[in-house]
């Protein structure tokens, strides 16, 4: 056989898998469209690190006998909000959060088994495996409002953020992408929620997903009816300069016992991938007991630990007065049981006394504001007076050598309810 014969078969053999590539392609980017669902979310009581107004993303159908649709915690929004679902060409349903992981950028919501379309699909998901950086993926989303849209990169790796894990990939996504599926372009099953982006003004093709197999595991407890939340752990892991590397930072209690300071965890009952806090969590999640293999002084150990009963769920709850929302923080650094500024509304009479998002609330009229029943219980008592707030303000070093200044400022006490994860009590 001549060489240009044996160029020319190499040449028809690689279109014809291109071809067929091309086709699976266009196969996973039709079932895309039968599955996944538009998403509203209006939110007008937002706790920190949320926005008042109306928020759009995408979310994806895995359950059609319940009307189950996964989608990004930050889609569903974690304060108190109203959510509304559309599939393809059809209208919005209103949606019911039953899960919002305090984690995992992940809730479960679930509209009517009635209100699914006939031709609609459950999305398959890729639960069994792990996800080998460079295998092609597909981002399925609806992109600046531009609806039902492919776009495609590969797994770049897996990085670890604040202890969540977290695929990367190049496959672009934009505002709208989020609680979107990210899909095995060779297998057609989903492996990660699309989540978030750098800013194209600052790096290209730096995207990330939520691993779908952690999300496997809410679900599979969903469906048993155990709690999914994952537990407040009693210890802290420091950062190291490698990723997928868990180092005892802090520990206390029970723990204590069986972990030092110092100590690397190697494995989650024999898992030797739970290197990162995700991983921990997911291996934790609906248990009683779990078995760490740590390395200390040189040496491989075991220690077999209870998994606390208190779980990190999403039970948030603050009072609105004024035209602000005032409760406990939920980030890590705030102090426990101190209340805090979520959120001041424009042109509010707390927004026109001064007040501002992050302000520590120490006391009112000389009460020590050390609860949320004491906070609620004041404000109440001074409904259509004039109260005294004492607040903490916290500064940045380079504005002066304190960290926090304290103000007193008065403020008419109007509209004081209760809000709470599920809505506002009156």
């Amino acid at each position: 056989m001549s060489g240009f014969a044996s160029f020319m078969r190499v040449l028809v053999a690689f279109y014809l898998i291109l071809c067929s590539s091309s086709a699976f392609a266009n196969e996973v980017v039709a079932k895309a469209n039968l599955y996944t669902v538009k998403i509203i979310t209006a939110i007008s009581y937002p706790f920190e690190q949320e926005v008042k107004g109306t928020a759009h993303g995408a979310g994806f159908l895995v359950d059609r006998e319940r009307g189950w649709i996964v989608t990004n915690a930050h889609v569903a929004g974690r304060s108190p909000s109203s959510v509304q679902v559309s599939f393809n060409g059809q209208p919005y349903v209103d949606a019911t959060k039953i899960y919002v992981d305090n984690h995992l950028d992940v809730a479960i919501l679930q509209i009517a088994p009635a209100s699914i379309p006939q031709s609609a699909a459950n999305a398959a998901l890729q639960c069994a495996s792990e996800y080998p950086p460079g295998r092609p993926v597909i981002a399925f989303g609806h992109p600046w409002s531009l609806d039902y849209t492919a776009t495609r990169g590969i797994i770049s790796g897996v990085k670890v953020f604040g202890g969540e894990e977290l695929l990367q990939t190049d496959a672009a996504l934009n505002p709208g992408n989020s609680g979107g599926p990210l899909i095995d372009a060779e297998t057609g099953l989903i492996v990660g929620i699309n989540v978030s982006g750098y800013s194209k003004k600052d790096a290209e093709g730096l995207n990330f997903a939520v691993p779908i197999k952690l999300v496997c595991t809410v679900l599979d407890l969903l469906k048993q009816g155990k709690d999914p939340a994952p537990p407040r752990l009693p210890v802290s892991f420091a950062a190291t300069l490698h990723d997928r590397e868990l180092v005892v930072a802090r520990v206390s209690g029970e723990w204590s016992q069986k972990f030092k300071i110092g100590d690397r965890i190697l494995a989650v009952d024999g898992d030797r991938s739970s290197r990162s806090l995700s991983r921990v969590l997911d291996r934790m999640r609906g248990r009683n007991q779990v078995t760490f293999s740590i390395e200390r002084d040189g040496a491989e150990q075991t220690a077999v630990l209870s998994v606390p009963d208190e779980k990190d769920a999403m039970k948030r709850r603050g009072v609105h007065v004024s035209g602000m929302i005032v409760g406990r923080a939920f980030t890590p650094e705030s102090e426990p049981g101190k209340m805090y500024i979520h959120f001041i509304d424009d042109a509010s009479l707390a927004d026109r006394a001064q007040f501002y998002t992050g302000e520590q609330v120490t006391s009112i009229d000389g009460v020590a504001m050390d609860s949320y029943e004491t906070l609620l219980k004041t404000l109440k008592e001074k409904t259509g007076k004039i109260a005294e707030f004492t607040l903490r303000r916290q500064h940045q070093p380079s504005q002066g050598s304190a960290w926090y200044s304290y103000l007193a400022q008065k403020l008419e006490v109007k509209d004081v309810f209760e809000v709470t994860e599920n809505g506002i009590v009156p």
